[in-house]
């Protein structure tokens, strides 16, 4: 039997002040017998004090933080859950780490904007890691680096001993994903990268954004689908006339997928992007 659980949070979508949408987060605890690592942290009060309340009742030390790549909602709970778990250490790869503190004093204020103060207040950044490996009662967790997801430098947990990926941003699961922030260059990359997920041949999933009822342990619906959309959007901005023929296509296509924002944001800065280029 694996010695190895995974306590998948999932935060809830939430309604942004100015409007729009923003899509359900996860965040993962990795559990031994006696530790646990968590990956990722959430971003707002209620996901931290949901994640700790998990930990406590699990009754493990947590050792480590591991943040799989450099978006906001997967690390602005860094400085609270490091002041209630001060024995933990906060990790990430070191281009990962980097990009944190470089981007830290604009990303407070953006994200306190974009929130209406929901979001989190955050200066703690993780440490780079020295490895390509983290331990959880002597269970390896492998961290891979991937590269393109919906931003570069997105890295994955892999869990030999119960199959599983811990896949950050580079896989969704039910929501639609989020291109605004790449391109047509990235977007095959992007596929590639899903590609490299589905060689590890992992028994479970966990997408950074999912709708919270769908299950992990279906790779071929969150792996399948993540490449399955980003095909079809390449190939409704090449050839649809208008941002919001993209986005009526896309929904006739995957009409179940949660967060429409992130479509509709990605379907514009799409055609900005393409205006500018003929321009």
């Amino acid at each position: 039997m694996p010695i190895l659980s995974l306590d998948v949070y999932t935060s809830p979508q939430r309604e942004l002040p100015a409007g729009g949408s923003f899509s359900p987060t996860t965040a993962t605890l990795v559990l031994g017998p006696t530790e646990a690592v968590l990956i990722d942290t959430g971003y707002t009060l209620d996901d931290v004090r949901e994640i700790a309340s998990r930990l406590e009742r699990s009754a493990r030390s947590l050792t480590t933080i591991y943040i799989t790549h450099a978006h906001p909602d997967h690390y602005l709970g860094l400085e609270w859950l490091l002041t209630h778990f001060p024995q933990a250490r906060a990790v990430a790869v070191p281009a990962v780490a980097e990009k944190i503190a470089q981007d830290l004093e604009l990303t407070r204020t953006r994200w306190a904007a974009m929130f209406g103060g929901l979001a989190l207040e955050n200066s703690a950044v993780p440490e780079p890691l020295d490895g390509t490996a983290l331990r959880v009662d002597g269970e390896e967790l492998r961290i891979l680096t991937i590269g393109q997801g919906d931003i570069p430098h997105n890295t994955v947990v892999h869990i030999p001993a119960i199959e599983a990926v811990i896949a950050g941003d580079i896989v969704y699961n039910g929501i639609n994903p989020f291109l605004a922030a790449s391109g047509p260059k990235e977007w095959p990359q992007w596929i590639a990268s899903v590609d490299e997920v589905a060689a590890l041949s992992p028994r479970i999933v966990v997408a950074g954004h999912k709708r919270p009822e769908l299950p992990d342990d279906d790779p071929a619906a969150s792996l399948g689908g993540t490449r399955a959309f980003i095909n079809a959007f390449i190939d409704a901005v090449d050839h649809k006339e208008t941002a919001r023929d993209v986005v009526r296509h896309l929904q006739s296509l995957f009409p179940e997928y949660g967060n429409p924002s992130a479509l509709i944001g990605s379907a514009a800065a799409a055609f900005k992007r393409k205006t500018n280029t003929h321009a």
